[in-house]
């Protein structure tokens, strides 16, 4: 795949989940965010959807992580593919 697990996390979050694209930054936590349960749940659904890489077993911890965190778990799997 050519596009990079970061364009594909800050996609998932403006386009599907309606976050501002401005308040999307590697260091803006997903917390501040207000992304619901149901929306990290997407969120995960989404990343493995497009990249393959499950974060099925981040997800209790996900709202305590910064956006760059997500991109770095979403690209780690991507590099072996």
């Amino acid at each position: 795949m050519s596009i990079d697990a970061k364009t594909i996390v800050h996609t998932i979050l403006a386009e599907d989940l309606e976050v501002d694209p401005a308040e999307i930054a590697d260091d803006v936590n997903l917390r501040t965010l207000e992304l619901d349960s149901l929306a990290v749940a997407e969120l995960i659904v989404r990343i493995k959807e497009e990249t393959g890489v499950d974060l099925g077993g981040e997800e209790t911890r996900m709202a305590d992580l910064t956006v760059g965190d997500v991109v770095a778990l979403a690209g780690s799997g991507r590099e072996a593919a």
